[in-house]
């Protein structure tokens, strides 16, 4: 069976290979195929990783000498929907980047996104865990920034003072990390904080939940987040909203519950999900920008996602990743169709949308559909997700939980009224000029995100026998 380790290698290749070769239609025929290979890659090895973690070693060199990497059912799972999302939105970005505007640039810079995707969730080492964290990062603040505009240049900014001061936060971490366990290796900081001050554990589990945290879009360090996604292409909205905080989050919470497991932290993450839901909800409510409303939202379905994973239960792990399956299709889908809005209107505000729903009929069908399993519509995928979600917080009891559940239902009315309110805009009258629907690579990309969210409902059945073994590479190690 082919290595793992192409996972890192294959998009890290591809990426130099595009700018030696410098023409558009070989960059975007490599941004196609190598996750694509990647998808197949990861499919090939689920089944032996529901088994067992596969340990990777490099160069022939075992640990402690040698990077400790390992690929576990919850790092293929993660592996497979970030190269089947990027195959998705290459797709799109094949009709919605403007020819000459540094394609071949812009292809290369999403292949070294995906090499710092795919190493996060190989790395058991947390110092290459950082450099990992930082290529993602930089990656991110090129992207954010790719149309050149002073808004744009200005949220990349903000976005990278704030990534900076997390990636302080998080040298400070493994600092005190190495300094209690002699080593890198989050398996032997795991044993050393076994045996350390408490104190000393929190402090280094509290700077590491503020470093990472800024990436996944945690409360209260994901105030990037909305200028980010108002000023970057949609594409780049897409990567960062549909797979980028998800596997930011499933990374902060698996060190946090593995390797700082001494300390109970799972009452301050509920604590700052719950906070996360209720801010980002009320935010989004008030947006007239369809994109920072959309951002919004995406910080609140973190706090879901988070509340989730932090009930310290098996049902809410998995209620949880399926949570977080839903929300990459769902939201990238309604990034994608923003961009085509704002394309046809050359406008981001909702209001000028009045009638485009007549226009684009199509585009807005699957946006009305992407956007009611936001909300959790029967019989969409999120409905199920979210009543996996609920049920296993009242399963768990007590205040935190109980509380949640009341602020996900109130988060949920205010979703539904500030989604409901753009397909209202978008249907308010007939259009009297001509039907401007989406390119054809696009609309592609836009329907098969789209039915994922429509027909997800029907994967949970044979979910069911891998979702557990995946949900536990939250807990362990291997």
């Amino acid at each position: 069976m082919v290595s793992p380790m192409l996972f890192i290698i294959a998009p890290l290749a591809a990426a130099f290979l595009m700018i030696f070769i410098n023409r558009r239609g070989a960059a975007l025929a490599l941004s196609l195929l190598t996750p694509a290979g990647l998808a197949i890659l990861g499919v090939s090895w689920l089944p032996a990783t529901l088994v067992r973690a596969q340990p990777i070693v490099v160069a022939s060199i075992k640990a402690p000498l040698g990077i400790p990497l390992s690929l576990d059912a919850l790092g293929a799972g993660m592996a497979i929907l970030v190269a089947v999302s990027s195959v998705l939105i290459v797709l799109y970005s094949s009709s919605y980047i403007h020819r000459g505007h540094h394609e071949v640039r812009y292809y290369a810079v999403v292949m070294i996104l995906l090499t710092s995707a795919f190493g996060l969730v190989l790395t058991r080492d947390i110092f290459n865990l950082f450099v990992f964290f930082e290529i993602l990062c930089i990656s991110s603040y090129i992207l954010v920034s790719w149309e050149q505009s002073g808004a744009a240049l200005e949220a990349s900014f903000k976005y990278m003072v704030l990534g900076s001061i997390g990636s302080t936060f998080l040298l400070v971490s493994i600092a005190l990390a190495y300094k209690a366990a002699g080593s890198l290796a989050m398996a032997d900081i795991a044993v050393a904080f076994d045996s350390a001050p408490r104190g000393y554990v929190i402090m280094a589990a509290v700077t590491f939940l503020f470093g990472v945290g800024v990436e996944a879009a945690i409360f209260p360090v994901n105030s990037w987040l909305p200028d980010a996604h108002s000023s970057a292409p949609s594409s780049i909205s897409a990567i960062l909203s549909g797979f980028v905080i998800e596997l930011a989050l499933v990374v902060t919470f698996r060190v946090l519950n593995t390797v700082f497991a001494a300390v109970d932290v799972l009452p301050l993450l509920q604590i700052i999900a719950i906070a996360g839901v209720l801010v980002g909800e009320f935010s989004a409510f008030g947006q007239k920008d369809l994109k920072r409303m959309l951002a919004y939202s995406s910080i609140s379905q973190i706090g879901i996602m988070l509340f989730a994973l932090s009930l310290g239960s098996t049902a809410g792990a998995q209620a949880g990743l399926s949570h977080l399956l839903m929300h990459a299709g769902a939201k990238s889908a309604l990034f994608l169709i923003a961009g085509y809005f704002i394309l046809r209107t050359g406008s981001r505000l909702i209001d000028d949308y009045t009638g485009l729903g007549y226009r684009m009929p199509v585009s807005a069908a699957l946006f009305g559909l992407a956007a009611l399993s936001l909300v959790g519509a029967p019989p969409l995928f999120g409905f199920f997700t979210k009543f996996q979600i609920l049920a296993a917080a009242a399963a768990t009891g007590g205040g935190l939980a109980w509380f949640g559940i009341a602020s996900i239902l109130s988060g949920t009315v205010l979703e539904a009224v500030y989604l409901f309110r753009v397909i209202r805009v978008l249907f308010a009258q007939p259009a009297e000029r001509s039907r401007v629907e989406m390119d054809l690579p696009a609309l592609v990309s836009v329907a098969l995100f789209t039915a994922l969210v429509v027909f997800g409902a029907l994967l949970l059945p044979s979910l069911s026998s891998m979702i557990g073994p995946i949900a536990d590479g939250l807990a362990t190690l291997h």
